[in-house]
Formats: C-alpha cells, sequence, structure tokens
C-alpha cells in the first residue's frame, strides 16, 4: 500500500508488499504492517506494529512503536520495541528503547533510556 500524493511515475518501482508513507504526508493513527514492511518518507503520529519498519532521512515518527527489525535514519519520538535497531548517523530518537541487539553509528542521537527487551 503507498499512502501519499505521488504519480504512478514516480511509485511504479515499489514492491508491492510495502507500506509507504510518502514524504509530504502526515497520517495520524494505528498502522499495522503485519508480516510487511513500513517505510516512513513523511509524518505519522501514533502506533505502529510491522515486521519491518524503516524510517528514512526525512521521515518523522511520534508514537510507540513495535516490530522485529527497525532502521531509523530519521527522527523518532515515543517508545520502540523490538528485537534489533538500528540507528544511523542521521537518526534522533527520543524516548524509551527495548531492543535485544543494538546498532548506533557515530553522528546518531539518543535521547532517553535503552533497555534489554524481555
Amino acid at each position: 500500500m503507498i499512502v501519499g500524493d505521488k504519480s504512478q511515475s514516480q511509485i511504479t518501482n515499489l514492491p508491492d508488499d510495502v507500506t509507504y508513507v510518502l514524504g509530504g504526508l502526515t497520517m495520524e493513527g494505528t498502522l499495522d504492517g503485519g508480516e510487511h514492511p513500513v517505510v516512513v518518507d513523511g509524518q505519522f503520529i501514533g502506533n505502529i506494529i510491522a515486521n519491518e519498519i524503516i524510517v528514512r532521512e526525512k521521515g518523522t515518527i511520534t508514537g510507540t512503536l513495535k516490530a522485529k527489525v527497525v532502521l531509523i535514519s530519521g527522527h523518532f519520538n515515543g517508545d520502540l520495541a523490538c528485537e534489533n535497531l538500528t540507528v544511523t548517523q542521521t537518526g534522533v530518537i527520543d524516548g524509551d528503547v527495548q531492543a535485544n541487539a543494538l546498532s548506533i553509528d557515530l553522528g546518531a542521537e539518543i535521547m532517553g533510556s535503552i533497555s534489554r527487551m524481555r
């Protein structure tokens, strides 16, 4: 599913089983991606549950994330629970993080608490 205002030519190369929140879009609510990845280039306010969540450099999420794998290159504010978390050098997290495996690139910012997921 592709959520946003883009021409068909701009979205033809996107896989069918990925939910995209495109840049320039603000979404609010609860998103259950199931076993499919969720990619956020725009702004999402609320809760996301998915197998994999990717927040790109210009993406922003405020709320709660639950996933197996999370990659943060943009901004996240809230509570995050996952098995594997990667925060790239452009990533910013402000909140509480629970993860079993954690990778933080030089330059990334994390403000809040980090603990192992139980």
